[in-house]
């Protein structure tokens, strides 16, 4: 009889500690779309260079390719003073076992433009940018 309590007691707990981790997850997760909303809507590059990965693939009109942290900054840091934020809308989020994005609509003064966000997760379970795509 204790043995089923003992054991009843430990699956619970197991139980417990799992969901516990995957809303940790999903937090951190969460918590790095707001902050990289809450950059894109400043037009903040620097604000949006903080939760980058290492390196960061990087497509903002005519400039494609893979940037370290410092030189994606300055690529983001030139199109937001030349396209100064009216608004942004968030359009998409997924974060399953195949991807972790958001999609957002940016207004700008000058045309609106679709924003994509790769997000990854590093090895102590933040998730960083590695792409941002401004078509």
């Amino acid at each position: 009889m204790i043995y089923k309590v003992m054991r009843r007691c430990a699956f619970l707990a197991f139980c417990c500690l799992i969901g516990v981790s995957v809303l940790a997850m999903t937090t951190s997760f969460d918590e790095a779309v707001k902050s990289a909303s809450m950059a894109l809507k400043a037009g903040d590059a620097k604000k949006l260079a903080k939760i980058f990965d290492n390196s960061v693939h990087l497509s903002v009109k005519r400039d494609e390719g893979a940037f370290t942290k410092f030189q994606a900054e300055l690529l983001l840091h030139d199109f937001f003073r030349t396209n100064k934020v009216d608004g942004l809308k968030e359009v998409q989020r997924a974060n399953n076992s195949t991807a972790a994005f958001a999609v957002f609509s940016l207004k700008t003064n000058s045309k609106n433009y679709r924003v994509f966000i790769k997000f990854v997760q590093s090895n102590n379970k933040e998730f960083k940018v590695a792409e941002v795509r401004i078509e």
